[in-house]
Formats: structure tokens, C-alpha cells, sequence
């Protein structure tokens, strides 16, 4: 599979789910600039890695800003928040922690 696949235009704020299994999720999320994820946790340890463009991301009491290459891991459960600057795309991978 591509993982930048052309048919999410940059600004359709979507997410598409490219693998799903007992206890991983990888899916593409595409953000337009300006969107705002109020702070979340996930159901288990994440990497973002950003693909195209660049977003701030809120966590640890840290913002760190990620573009094109920059890959970022979370522990399981951390909260964080999203602010993208510039229309992005970002691959997610969740490790679940399902029984």
C-alpha cells in the first residue's frame, strides 16, 4: 500500500485506517492547517511520523514541532494535543493493549 495516497486532499481533515488488528492500528491522518486537536490519550503507545507538512504537538508540557521525517513515541495512555501549522499528513501507529 502507499501511504501517501493522493486521494486525501490536504485539507479533508480525515483519517483512513491502513492496517487493523488484535493489537495494532496504523491509519493516515490528514489535517488542513489551523485544526486543533484538543488534548486526548490514546488506548496505547503511539508513534507519529509526519509525512507532509507540520504540526505542534503538545505533550509531556513540552510542544514539539514535527515536519517531514520527524517521528515521535508516546507511552502508553500519555495525553497530548495537536495544532497543525501547515497542511499535514501523519502516519499513526497505535500498539493496543487489548485482552
Amino acid at each position: 500500500m502507499n501511504i501517501n495516497d493522493a486521494a486525501d486532499a490536504p485539507a479533508s481533515n480525515t483519517s483512513a485506517t491502513l492496517v487493523r488488528d488484535e493489537h495494532i492500528e496504523i491509519f493516515r491522518l490528514v489535517l488542513s492547517a489551523g485544526t486543533r486537536m484538543q488534548e486526548h490519550s490514546a488506548a496505547g503507545a503511539m508513534t507519529v511520523q509526519c509525512l507532509r507538512g507540520e504540526v505542534d504537538f503538545l505533550c509531556h508540557d513540552r510542544t514539539r514541532t514535527l515536519s517531514p521525517g520527524d517521528l515521535l513515541y508516546l507511552k502508553n495512555a500519555a495525553p497530548h494535543a495537536v495544532h497543525c501549522r501547515e497542511g499535514a499528513t501523519l502516519l499513526v501507529t497505535l500498539i493496543l493493549n487489548r485482552q
